[in-house]
């Protein structure tokens, strides 16, 4: 049995969560949902360091993996990490993002051996088809305090959206009401006035017998119900408007005068890590605003692909916006806002529209990126990329460091985006509401889930190189030289060679 209560938690003086009382009595997995900051980490920490106010279980806490050995990667570090914590024996576990670096395989396995832990489970992940597969409840921070929501992360978002409805069918109801009595009030101010000067008119008027006090009678009236009207508009129950994401518009000039021009060409290129060759053949064909994604088990090859995609293109025409972890690009001693600006094809309140979505508001845009924390630098990043003039995107692993609603704000900006999207993501979900192409890398091969669907470009390539051939041919018609004619014989080599490659994937 877990039972947290009068947990008050701070930062620097300032609230940072609060628990009243949570009672975890049976067996249960529980996903701990919130943004970056929102005190998960700190709440894990807190329940070690007093856990024997809050159970008589033994607690074991799996941290954020650390790669430590410089010999392995992030996602090899995190298995070994816990193959060997998942087989102590504890009552209580909680688990704070398993599943950074892990590729899809072992995050299935790590999944299967959760579920044969019969224990009390909190995980705290921004990783939604992993809440989807392993959790019973959500514990969602909200305003420094956690609510409680029945069910897997899918369930948690129906249950949002269901309120948000609410929410705005109850705002729409408050602002008709409060309309129709406002209008109600001023048409009864102006009867009572109309009455008003009618009286005065009778003072003069000795025809009119007993006018004066009539009208007073009636202003009087009127003005009641004014009054009446007033006090129910002062009762209304006021009703907050639901917050809503402004929409980012994103510059498509430039992509669509590129139309469907092949802007990525790997044809059986040798992909290597080190003098290693990673990946033999390896071909890659990406169109101009095609959203594509790279799979593949940890240490495959992903990042390397990347790599050699960036060297190939960095020198040539093509606009490449590259996010890796360890190339960043940010000064330290300019503010976050200076550091997008500085590169941006957009004036600073779209800019600082954008860094609102992923929670940086207000004062925060004018820190000094020495002193963000590191999901913060990773944040700038995105924003500096997907602020800038590029025609290619490129993302290794970007939500790796960022909460679950920075991550579905992300995933909407790079739905919306005109680029082209080359993403390497352990993320589905993300992979599958953002491209329509994937590649997965297995057996030191590169292969596309739609080989057979193969976009063909070699007719454009064969229109290129005759023009060239009727070029040349017509320069050596004037003034034949040796140089000319070994042009003439290697133009028709490669489309010999071209026409070869059509022929065999065809």
């Amino acid at each position: 049995m877990l039972e947290l209560k009068d947990i008050h938690l701070e930062v620097n003086g300032e609230l940072l969560l609060s628990v009243d009382h949570l009672l975890v009595q049976e067996h249960k997995t529980i996903g701990l949902i919130g943004r970056n900051g929102s005190g998960k980490t700190t709440l894990f920490n807190h329940m070690i360091e007093n856990s024997e106010i809050y159970t008589e279980d033994t607690i074991q806490l799996i941290p954020q993996i650390k790669d430590t050995d410089i010999k392995k990667s992030g996602g090899e570090t995190t298995q070994l990490y816990l193959n060997r914590t998942l087989n102590k024996d504890a009552g209580i576990m909680l688990l704070d993002e398993p599943t950074t670096h892990l590729d899809e395989q072992y995050s299935k396995a790590l999944v299967k051996k959760l579920q044969h832990i019969d224990n009390i489970k909190i995980i705290a992940s921004h990783d939604r088809e992993f809440l989807n597969r392993t959790v019973d409840e959500i514990w969602s921070i909200e305003d420094n305090s956690i609510k409680v929501y029945p069910g897997n992360y899918d369930k948690y978002k129906e249950m949002k959206e269901h309120s948000i409805k609410r929410q705005q069918d109850e705002y729409d109801k408050y602002v008709k009401v409060k309309k129709q009595l406002s209008n109600a009030i001023d048409k009864k101010k102006r009867q009572a006035d109309g009455a008003a000067k009618v009286k005065d008119k009778s003072d003069s008027d000795v025809n009119v017998i007993g006018a004066k006090p009539y009208f007073n009678k009636k202003q009087k009236k009127l003005d009641q119900v004014a009054g009446g009207m007033k006090s129910r508009l002062e009762q209304l129950e006021v009703k907050d408007k639901p917050i809503e994401e402004k929409e980012i518009k994103f510059h498509t000039q430039d992509m669509e005068s590129l139309g469907q021009k092949m802007i990525i060409r790997i044809e059986d290129e040798d992909i290597k890590r080190e003098d290693k060759t990673i990946l033999a053949g390896a071909s890659l064909f990406v169109r101009a605003g095609e959203k594509i994604s790279i799979t593949g088990a940890n240490g495959s090859g992903k990042t390397s692909l990347l790599n050699h995609i960036h060297e190939k293109y960095k020198e040539s025409s093509l606009k490449i916006g590259y996010f890796h972890q360890q190339l960043e690009s940010l000064d330290n001693d300019r503010t976050i806002i200076e550091n997008i600006m500085t590169a941006s094809r957009y004036d600073e309140t779209t800019v600082r529209t954008v860094l609102a979505r992923l929670n940086i508001k207000r004062d925060a845009v004018y820190k000094k990126i020495s002193v963000i924390s590191g999901g913060e630098r990773v944040k700038v990043q995105l924003v500096k990329i997907l602020m800038s003039d590029i025609q290619l995107m490129m993302l290794d692993e970007p939500t790796n460091f960022l909460d679950i609603h920075t991550v579905e704000a992300l995933e909407d900006m790079l739905q919306s985006h005109p680029a082209a999207i080359i993403l390497v993501s352990h993320d589905r979900l993300l992979r599958e509401n953002i491209t329509d192409t994937n590649y997965n890398i297995e057996y030191g091969k590169l292969l596309s889930d739609q080989t057979t669907e193969f976009l063909d470009d070699t007719g454009e390539a064969l229109m290129v190189l005759e023009n060239k051939i009727t070029e040349v041919l017509s320069r050596l018609s004037l003034e034949p030289t040796e140089a000319l004619d070994a042009e003439f014989n290697r133009l028709l080599e490669e489309k010999r060679v071209l026409l070869g490659k059509r022929d065999k994937r065809r």
